[in-house]
């Protein structure tokens, strides 16, 4: 029988005791250098690590105990976890600006385009009053210039206020008309081009992120709608674990399908712990029942066979269980063709045993309505179901097993030894007819062949008496021929004159023989 989590826990913490007080707070365990045959430990967890995963695995239980269990995905679908200690994080993020841009909250996103685009108007100011004192051309509207030749970069831009001013009309390409680049710098010109470059390449970049900010499908899952509460029951005489989901727009999502799992600790047989370990909770996958059409609220099913990680909880026992269920659903949205997703999470003291969902939230108001309505006020309405049984799916299982031997009769030893007598018997009489089966069919076969041959015996004997008569005629017909043809047979018996043979006509290759061979030999 395999040990419980909660077993293999407390004989883990007890060895952890056992080493800590043998060795101290700070010396490692020298046993490790044991896996080695060189004496040289491995890079194996040490002490403090070990502790602190199993000071996680208690803090669970007493939170579990007091009903504060901490959940991993939040009823509106945000995850709970945080990423710390990430080895160049911010070098990470900025390499991937745009998703990081997306992801910001909207007042982070809105600050940063203001600030985009007024750092970048402040920066190519400060250029402009640059290229304005190297031509001369601060307050130069202050002072009396006598050279009539003589013209600035820009005209009227002799101040910092004015070059910033020039700086936002030229990147928003305004153009009041007061100040404009003349032909005596090129180098300005070159400034003009390179700030309208930069200009378009922070619109588009802003503007994207704006409009993807805004078009992302994660908004979607807002209309998407979970049950507050799921429940087990039994369906067909098998318990069932069931929880409701809806969709309260009227445009559908394509290829939705669901996802369910069970997120607990696991101690391993030998020891180890995994904090949150995920069991999958199958929802007819393989018949393809897990794609739904959610045009209408529909109760989600889960079978609890043996299959389930919910097959061993008792009505009593999930009160005190630490798990969460995830339930996940995705499809394509309608009107952008992205795929959007929502979550939601169940806690054991949110389900509830031998409890069903109410079924009137789909109805027809009177006869000549044409629309269903959908009466989502219904939505989490549940009510008892007092004939539940509150034990597991699995003793439900054993006790129906049992009756069911249990209502067989009770077979005689005389008559089961009757019964596989008579079976014995009634194979070796079907082997017996299978080998007489066997036999005639031999027989007709061998009968089939010998008629056969007797027939073509027949018609061989048939052409030769034709042929003998046909010889006989000859003879009569024409004695002199006759008489030469039995001389030249006397010389064709002598097998050791070859010449012999080819004035009989006797062929050497196929050795057949002519018919005036044949007529000499009659």
């Amino acid at each position: 029988m395999q040990q419980s989590n909660e077993e293999r826990l407390n004989m883990l913490e007890d060895k952890n005791e056992t080493i800590e007080e043998r060795r101290g707070s700070n010396i490692s365990d020298s046993s490790e250098s044991a896996y080695s045959s060189n004496g040289i430990a491995p890079n194996l967890p040490n002490h403090h690590e070990r502790k602190e995963s199993v000071r996680s695995y208690r803090l669970r239980r007493k939170l579990r105990r007091r009903k504060q269990m901490q959940r991993l995905v939040s009823k509106d679908g945000v995850c709970n976890v945080e990423h710390t200690h990430v080895k160049n994080l911010g070098a990470r993020l900025f390499a991937d600006m745009f998703t990081t841009l997306i992801d910001l909250r909207w007042r982070y996103n809105l600050s940063v385009f203001t600030l985009a685009y007024v750092l970048s108007w402040f920066l190519f100011g400060i250029v402009w009053v640059i290229i304005a004192a190297a031509h001369g051309d601060l307050y130069y509207q202050s002072h009396n210039v006598t050279d009539p030749e003589w013209q600035p970069c820009v005209e009227n831009v002799d101040s910092f206020t004015a070059s910033f001013l020039f700086s936002v009309e030229t990147q928003t390409t305004i153009g009041y008309g007061g100040r404009s680049v003349t032909e005596a710098c090129p180098h300005a010109i070159l400034v003009v081009v390179i700030q309208s470059v930069v200009s378009c390449l922070i619109d588009a970049v802003m503007i994207g992120c704006i409009f993807a900010k805004i078009a992302r499908p994660k908004k979607r899952a807002a209309t998407l709608k979970f049950s507050k509460n799921a429940v087990i029951a039994q369906r067909d005489g098998r318990f069932c674990f069931m929880f409701r989901v809806g969709d309260i727009r009227n445009s559908h999502l394509f290829e939705a399908h669901l996802r369910a799992y069970l997120i607990k600790p696991r101690v391993t047989a030998e020891g180890e712990i995994i904090p949150l370990h995920s069991f999958n909770m199958d929802l007819e996958f393989d018949t393809g029942e897990d794609r739904i059409f959610l045009v209408w609220p529909l109760i989600i099913c889960h079978e609890i066979n043996q299959d389930s990680p919910l097959y061993e909880y008792t009505a009593k026992g999930l009160d005190n269980a630490d798990f969460e269920i995830v339930v996940i659903l995705e499809g394509i949205v309608e009107q952008t063709g992205l795929t959007t997703q929502a979550r939601t999470s169940y806690l054991p003291s949110e389900i509830m045993w031998g409890h069903r969902f109410a079924s009137s939230v789909v109805f027809l108001k009177s006869e000549n309505d044409k629309q269903y309505d959908i009466n989502y006020s219904k939505f989490d309405q549940i009510y008892p179901v007092p004939e539940t049984p509150r034990f597991s799916a699995k003793d439900n299982d054993a006790m129906e097993r049992r009756a069911a031997s249990l209502s067989e009769p009770a077979s005689d030893p005389l008559e089961s030894l009757r019964d596989y007598i008579l079976k014995v018997m009634r194979e070796a009489r079907i082997d017996e007819v299978e080998k007489e089966q066997d036999a005639d069919i031999r027989n007709r076969i061998y009968n089939k062949r010998v008629e056969a041959l007797t027939s073509r015996d027949k018609t061989r004997f048939k052409s030769r008496s034709s042929e003998h008569l046909s010889v006989n005629r000859a003879k009569n017909a024409f004695p002199l021929v006759t008489a030469k043809s039995e001389s030249i047979d006397r010389m064709v018996l002598n097998p050791d004159d070859t010449s012999y043979h080819r004035s009989t006509g006797r062929n050497s290759s196929d050795g057949n023989v002519s018919p005036i061979s044949r007529e000499s030999h009659v």
